[in-house]
């Protein structure tokens, strides 16, 4: 089963993101997803 996660960032967020993937940058890739995703993708596996 597919499931979903919305993620919602303000301007600055959206450039670093944007940076983080014109970079290739991983450890930034982590620190990202580490920051804006918390426990979102845990509650999705546990059936939120």
């Amino acid at each position: 089963m597919k499931k979903a996660i919305s993620l919602v960032v303000e301007d600055d967020d959206l450039i670093e993101l944007i940076r983080i993937l014109l970079d290739d940058d991983a450890d930034g890739a982590l620190a990202f997803l580490k920051t804006h995703f918390k426990g979102k993708a845990r509650d999705l596996l546990e059936g939120g």
